[in-house]
């Protein structure tokens, strides 16, 4: 459905970590929000309206049709944030090793591998995760001081990366400068809401499960969206987002889709882990259980 209004009053530009993508909108309830429909966008309209019928369709956002606003069309969704209170923390975390589609030009295939190769190969992103962003009080990640530390190693989302996102007021300090296990942000004595990380383990191995039952396609690039209010006992969620490269090839109808489902697996395991405080007894895939997906 398409709302053809070109009332903008109702909205204002979202503050959200990451920047990897242009500026989103917020309605002034905080409940919904506005995402920008560029020429191959169109099908992450489509991939909402297909991947409500499947498993994961619990684990999107609202998806409420196709919005005209000042001449340029917009997504609207629920809210990431609908009923927070209060300061918030978000965490993005991109799922999947391979991030182009399976039928990707031999050119865009060559530009992400040099990507990697050059930025992400020393990184979690070998086991099939990696944070796209976050922001917690002063701790800002994004994508040019993320870039610049070769992102974080697996370890270190154990080791500051978590407890950041789960920190209680006034959180940690900013990043400093450094590559990747080297350099950490000041925790400044913060209690760490581990009831809340308990709970959210939870919600990750449904949504591993539902990805595991099928989705009749591939996920590439796409993200778990982190948000929650920043103390302790407040409000959280975790939604799926970022489904412009979800594609139906019909060879892989009823087939497991390792690059996506891997990245959720092992991205399940080193949750769990840190919370049951043995972070350091997770063997990563590529340490242990032979050749990477």
């Amino acid at each position: 459905m398409t709302d053809n209004r070109e009332d903008g009053s109702e909205w204002k530009v979202l503050d959200k970590a990451g920047g990897a993508h242009e500026p989103m909108m917020i309605n002034l309830e905080g409940t919904r929000v506005l995402k920008q429909l560029e020429a191959d966008r169109t099908r992450e309209a489509f991939a909402y309206q297909e991947l409500s019928k499947t498993a994961l369709g619990a684990f999107l956002c609202p998806f409420y049709g196709v919005k005209r606003l000042n001449e340029s069309e917009y997504m609207e969704l629920g809210s990431a944030y609908a009923g927070m209170q209060g300061p918030t923390a978000t965490m993005d975390i991109k799922i999947g090793k391979k991030t182009w589609e399976d039928d990707a030009s031999p050119a865009k295939v060559a530009k992400e591998s040099k990507k990697f190769d050059e930025v992400y190969s020393q990184s979690s992103a070998m086991d099939g995760f990696r944070v796209a962003g976050m922001k917690a009080g002063a701790l800002v990640l994004n994508s040019g001081n993320l870039k610049a530390r070769f992102s974080l190693r697996t370890e270190e989302f154990g080791g500051w990366l978590l407890p950041a996102f789960l920190a209680g007021p006034p959180g940690f300090g900013p990043l400093p400068a450094g590559n990747a296990g080297l350099s950490k942000p000041d925790n400044q004595n913060c209690d760490i809401d581990r009831v809340a990380a308990v709970e959210m383990l939870q919600k990750i191995k449904a949504i591993s499960a539902a990805a595991e039952s099928g989705f009749n396609g591939t996920l590439r690039a796409s993200s778990l969206l982190f948000t929650r209010e920043m103390r302790l006992g407040g409000r959280w969620a975790i939604h799926l987002i970022d489904l412009a490269h979800y594609s139906q090839p019909s060879e892989n109808v009823g087939i497991r889709d390792d690059n996506f489902c891997d990245g959720l697996r092992n991205f399940v395991q080193m949750w769990e882990m840190w919370c049951n405080d043995r972070p350091g007894q997770w063997c990563p895939p590529r340490l242990c259980c032979g050749a990477r997906k």
